[in-house]
Order: C-alpha cells, then sequence, then structure tokens
C-alpha cells in the first residue's frame, strides 16, 4: 500500500504563488521538458513543489488548493512521466491512462491544458 501524503495550500486570494524550485530540477524526461518550455513554465507553483517530488517518486498525493495554482500541471506532468518510463507494450488504440473530471468544462480544460504540456511526448490525448 502506498503511503498517502495530503498536502493543503491555503492563503489570501492568491491565484499564482511562484516557489524557488525549477522544473529542470525535477529530472522529468526530455519530452516533458520540451512541452513545459513551451508552455513557458519554468518555476514550480508553491503547489507543485510541494507535491511533484512525492507524485513523481510514486506516493499517492491528495491536494486541495484554489484555482490557477497548478494542480493540473502536477497530475499531468507526472501521468506523462509514468508512461514515457513505462517498460509496458503500447498497443495502438488502448487507453494507458484515464481522467475523469466533474464537469465537461474542467475536462475541456484538463485536455488543453494536456495538449500543451504533452505536446512533444509522442502521446495521443
Amino acid at each position: 500500500m502506498c503511503a498517502q501524503k495530503s498536502v493543503s495550500v491555503r492563503g489570501p486570494q492568491i491565484v499564482y504563488t511562484p516557489a524557488d524550485m525549477r522544473f529542470t530540477e525535477l529530472q522529468l524526461h526530455e519530452k516533458i521538458q520540451s512541452g513545459l518550455v513551451n508552455a513557458e513554465f519554468s518555476t514550480c507553483t508553491e503547489v507543485q513543489e510541494k507535491t511533484l517530488p512525492a507524485s513523481l517518486a510514486g506516493d499517492d498525493v491528495a491536494v486541495q488548493a484554489q484555482t490557477g495554482t497548478g494542480k493540473t500541471a502536477c497530475f499531468l506532468l507526472t501521468i506523462f512521466q509514468r508512461l514515457l518510463e513505462s517498460s509496458q507494450e503500447v498497443r495502438p488504440g488502448h487507453t494507458r491512462a484515464l481522467v475523469v473530471a466533474p464537469t465537461r468544462e474542467l475536462a475541456v480544460q484538463i485536455t488543453d491544458d494536456a495538449n500543451l504540456l504533452g505536446k512533444d511526448t509522442g502521446l495521443s490525448m
């Protein structure tokens, strides 16, 4: 059973809180780094700095934070990294990851983010 870590980032009406960690420090696959550069993402938000190292290490992470704090990028980058590192045979037309969203609007936003960040991964969205 994976250890569960819960990180809650709360504060005043701040949408983006820059942190000290840069995405290049996370040792993400070069194709993911390329997507981050194209999206002009260089520095992690506070949420990303606190959760990405754990999620990339395979730990379960639960996050509650305001809109615009980088939660979507956290789970997308982790999914992309795992898929690109996987030695499992890729079978065309078979689903390898599924993201569930409570509304169509959020599903569209997640898809747009996935297409932007995952543009150079070769993964189909």
